[in-house]
C-alpha cells in the first residue's frame, strides 16, 4: 500500500489519473472520499475546483491501495513530516487518547513508520504486554454426559437420555475457558488488522499476536457487541484495549470502496486534542505550585431568566487554575489556531476575546489566557488590556515540540494564589 502524506490545511489537487508517488488523489480516491464524507459527522475536509482541502482533523484514512494521512502544521515542521508525525503521537500521549507503555512503543521508529503502523504497533505493544500476564480466561457453562460426576447432575436430562446408559451421568458444570467473548472480539480486531498494516514490522506483530488466537472461535463483531461487555478484577485492565478496539470498528466503513475491502478511518479533531494537551501539560505543573487544574469546569451560568428564574447560558472554560481554597485564580483557553504577530489584532477572533472577557467578568480573575500552538508568526507572548474591564489577555504561543512540561503562565498566578 502507498503512504501519501499532507499537512492539515493542505489541498490536494484530483486528477482523472495519478502516478505512484504524485501528490494528488485521482477521481476513484476522491469518490470514496466523498461517500465517506457523508458518513462522517464532522467535517474533515473542504472540496474546490478538482481539488480538496483538508480542515484541522489529522489522523489516517486509508482508502484502497492508498493510505492518506494527515498531520499537524506544527511550527519548525513544516518540512519534517516524520517529527511532525511523532510530535501528533505525542500530543495522543499527553491527552491521553493513546497510552504509550514502556521501551515497547517507545521503540517504535515514528519517522519511519507510517500513522497508520504506528496505531497498530501500539495496540500490539499493549496487547502482548498484558497477555504476558495472561489471557482472559472467564467461566462457560458446559452442559454433556460425563462417566464421572461433575458439577451437578442435571436430573431431567438424565432421565431423558441416559435411560439406557447407566454409566452415564448428564452434567451441569463451569469451565474456565479461553474461548470467551473478549477473546473472540480481539481475535476479530487482529484479523483486521493483520489487513489494515502497511509495514512488514506491524504484519509480523498481528500475526504473531493472532497465532496465540488459534483456538478461539470466529464470530461477528460490531460496536454493540463492544459496549455490552463486562469488566471485573480480573479482566479490567484490558480496558483501555477495548477502548481501542472500539476506535478501530468505528473507523471501519464496509460501504465506501466498491469490493470487499473497508475504508478506515482514524481522524482527530485537533480542537479538541490540543484542548487536552495543554490541559494534561498543565496539570503537572500546577500541581507542584500548589494549584490544580480542572479541565471544562466548574460550571457557572452566564445569566438567569426573570420570567421563569432558570439560568441560562452554561460556560465551561477549557482550563481553570484552582487553588488550596477552591477558589479560580485563573482561566487559560485553547485553541487550535493560525495567528500572526504581525497583524495588528493577531488574527485573533472577536468572539474569542468576548468569551475570554465573559470568564474574566463571571469567575472574577482579572487576568486570563488565550493558549495557541507556537507558530511561525507567533512566536513570543502578547498581552492585550481590555478597555471596559481592565482585564489582562495574555496570548500564548505554545510549544508543542518541547518534551519537558510547558511553564504556567506566572502573570496572574503568582499574584493571585
Amino acid at each position: 500500500m502507498e503512504v501519501l502524506s499532507v499537512i492539515e490545511h493542505e489541498s490536494l489537487p484530483v486528477l482523472r489519473s495519478r502516478g505512484r508517488g504524485q501528490k494528488a488523489l485521482d477521481h476513484n480516491h476522491a469518490d470514496a472520499l466523498a461517500k465517506l464524507d457523508r458518513e462522517l459527522s464532522r467535517k474533515a475536509w473542504s472540496w474546490g475546483n478538482q481539488q480538496i482541502k483538508f480542515g484541522h482533523y489529522c489522523g489516517v484514512i486509508s482508502i484502497g491501495n492508498l493510505s492518506l494521512e494527515i498531520l499537524p502544521k506544527i511550527y519548525g515542521l513544516e518540512v519534517d513530516l516524520g517529527s511532525s508525525r511523532a510530535a501528533l503521537v505525542r500530543m495522543l500521549s499527553k491527552a491521553r487518547r493513546l497510552k504509550l507503555r514502556r521501551a515497547g512503543t517507545a521503540g517504535i521508529a515514528l519517522q519511519k513508520y507510517s500513522l497508520l503502523d504506528v496505531f497498530i504497533l501500539h495496540f500490539c505493544d499493549q496487547l502482548h504486554a498484558e497477555m504476558m500476564q495472561g489471557m482472559i480466561r472467564t467461566y462457560i457453562e458446559r452442559n454433556e454426559n460425563l462417566n464421572v460426576l461433575r458439577g451437578r447432575l442435571r436430573i431431567e436430562q438424565q432421565f431423558k437420555q441416559n435411560l439406557a446408559h447407566r454409566e452415564r451421568l448428564f452434567c451441569q458444570y463451569d469451565e474456565l475457558s479461553d474461548d470467551n467473548v473478549h477473546n473472540q472480539i480481539l481475535k476479530h480486531v487482529l484479523k483486521i488488522l493483520l489487513k489494515m498494516a502497511i509495514g512488514n514490522r506491524a504484519r509480523l506483530q498481528v500475526a504473531e499476536l493472532l497465532m496465540r488466537f488459534g483456538p478461539i472461535s470466529d464470530i461477528a463483531v460490531d460496536t454493540d457487541l463492544l459496549n455490552s461487555l463486562s469488566f471485573d478484577r480480573s479482566t479490567n485492565r484490558y480496558e483501555p484495549i477495548f477502548d481501542q478496539c472500539k476506535w478501530f470498528l468505528a473507523g471501519l466503513h464496509p460501504d465506501v470502496l466498491a469490493g470487499k475491502e473497508s475504508c478506515v478511518s482514524l481522524l482527530f479533531d485537533m480542537n479538541q486534542l490540543f484542548e487536552a494537551y495543554v490541559g494534561a501539560e498543565f496539570r503537572k505543573k500546577a500541581w507542584s505550585e500548589g494549584l490544580r487544574v480542572r479541565e471544562q469546569g466548574p460550571q457557572k451560568y452566564f445569566a438567569r431568566r426573570e420570567d421563569t428564574g432558570q439560568n441560562v447560558f452554561m460556560m465551561k472554560p477549557d482550563i481553570a487554575f484552582l487553588n488550596v481554597s477552591n477558589q479560580v485564580v485563573a482561566i487559560a483557553d485553547a485553541k487550535w489556531k493560525l495567528l500572526d504577530e504581525e497583524e495588528r489584532k493577531l488574527g485573533i477572533s472577536q468572539a474569542d476575546l468576548y468569551q475570554m472577557e465573559s470568564y474574566a467578568t463571571r469567575y472574577r480573575v482579572k487576568e486570563v489566557h488565550l493558549v495557541y500552538p507556537m507558530q511561525q508568526k507567533m512566536t513570543l507572548p502578547v498581552q492585550l488590556q481590555l478597555k471596559g474591564s481592565g482585564t489582562r489577555v495574555n496570548v500564548v504561543p505554545f510549544d508543542i515540540t518541547a518534551r519537558k512540561t510547558a511553564k504556567l503562565p506566572r502573570q496572574s498566578l503568582g499574584e493571585q494564589n
